[in-house]
Parts: C-alpha cells; structure tokens; sequence
C-alpha cells in the first residue's frame, strides 16, 4: 500500500505547508478564543480568505484584520489588499435543514431591526448576510 503522501502532487503539499505557516502566523496574533478557530483558506483577488467556524469568531475577527494584514505582509510578503472572512461550521455541527425550518419565526419588530441594521452597515458582505437573516422566516427582502 502507498503512502497518502506519494499520491499527491508536490506543489499541492508545498502549498498546503505554506496555508498552514501563513494560518500559524496568523493564529499568534490572535487572542485565545478565536485562534483556535481560524484557519487560512488561501488568497484570492488580492484578498486573504480566512475561514472560521462560527458567526461569533468572523465578528472578533473582522476587528482584527488591519493588523491580520501588517502581519502576512511583513512576514510572509504576501501583498493582501483585504480581508475576507468565510463562516464554514465543523463538519459535525452543521444544523439539518428541517431543524433550521423548525426556528420560531422572527417578530416584524426583529425583521424590521436587521433590516434597518442592513441598510446602515457600510459592508455588503455583512448587510447581505443581515438581509438573508431577517428573510428566513418570511420570503425575499427586497434592497
């Protein structure tokens, strides 16, 4: 039997080894929580994808991309331009849809609250996601 490591290609293993030193890198810049839930998922577009595994670690994440940023560049010369943040839940974790359709629906209050929140955040990523929140009960929310 072959080892799992001659059947890969070289430079997708050199690349993995280089995801998990700018991934480390990164990890030592951030404060015991979140470190242990963050990973680096590549670069694209002149953006690091840093993926993590729940909403709350993107948060405490999105504070912290600036230095994020000064840290891949002066030790890793990687020339990021931004930071995307990717909520990917553990394998194990993910909710089945018929759970999620069992959520009581939101309140017209609430509904009302993430869309006013949606429209007054400067990132799209984040109104986007707010706007899909304040949807999942009710159908389409339109811009």
């Amino acid at each position: 039997m072959r080892r799992p490591r001659t059947l890969l290609a070289p430079e997708l293993l050199h690349r993995a080894r280089e995801l998990e030193n700018l991934t480390q890198s990164v990890r030592d810049l951030l404060p015991p929580g979140p470190r242990e839930h963050c990973w680096v998922g590549g670069l694209e577009a002149g953006a690091l994808i840093l993926v993590t595994d729940a909403g709350a670690w993107a948060s405490q994440l999105r504070y912290l991309q600036r230095e994020i940023l000064k840290q891949v560049k002066a030790h890793h010369g990687l020339q990021a331009k931004s930071v995307r943040i990717r909520v990917r839940p553990a394998m194990g974790s993910v909710r089945s849809e018929s759970r999620a359709r069992q959520l009581d629906p939101l309140s017209p209050r609430a509904r009302s609250a993430l869309l006013g929140a949606a429209r007054a955040v400067d990132d799209p990523e984040l109104s986007q996601a707010l706007r899909r929140l304040a949807a999942r009960s009710h159908g389409p929310v339109r811009p």
